[in-house]
């Protein structure tokens, strides 16, 4: 019973905090997203579950201009953008990730093994940019500040360490950098 009343009393308290959005942001999920106790951070760790690229997204409830509340698929979701200074960044951020097409379609264009690596969530050599978001997702902005930048940073749950994938001059990953261990978690080998 004690129990009942405390649960009661926080989601009273959490329901007065949290506002509905005026427009909630419907779409899809741009990329494969990593969630971490029911959380998708802009810190993007990679490694343990992934929710695919096109599962479908509602958000419709900030708390404390920071944090956002919905589903995708069927899971309830927090997202939260760790680099956000304003409500406005904490919404942009999230219709970076929350796209109004479905991904799949440009998916089932790419070849049979990049669609394999997208699928396992990992980056072959010659992937492009665009392949490499939908993949892994969008780096951490802290680490990756320009997307036209020749290396991309990400960071791994197995090892906490970075993983560099590197573009060349023509755009396409040329290659990976990393101690071995976290370079497995990123790079496909079919």
């Amino acid at each position: 019973m004690r129990i009942l009343a405390i649960t009661l009393t926080t989601g009273l308290l959490l329901t007065a905090c949290a506002t509905h959005l005026p427009q909630p942001v419907t779409g899809y999920t741009c990329c494969n997203l990593h969630p971490d106790a029911g959380w998708i951070s802009s810190a993007n760790m990679l490694g343990g579950a992934i929710i695919p690229a096109g599962q479908p997204v509602m958000v419709d409830t900030m708390k404390r201009d920071r944090y956002l509340y919905g589903t995708m698929g069927s899971d309830y979701i927090t997202l939260r953008d760790d680099t956000a200074r304003s409500k406005d960044d904490v919404l942009r951020w999230t219709r970076q990730i929350v796209v109004p097409t479905d991904p799949r379609v440009a998916l089932a264009r790419w070849s049979p093994e990049v669609q394999k690596a997208v699928y396992s969530g990992k980056v072959l050599v010659g992937m492009t940019r665009a392949q490499v978001l939908m993949s892994l997702s969008y780096p951490s902005p802290n680490d990756t500040k320009d997307l036209g930048a020749s290396t991309w940073r990400y960071w791994t749950i197995q090892e906490d360490e970075p993983v560099d994938v590197r573009f060349g001059a023509d755009g396409l990953v040329s290659g990976f950098a990393g101690k071995p261990s976290a370079v497995r978690a990123v790079e496909f080998r079919g």
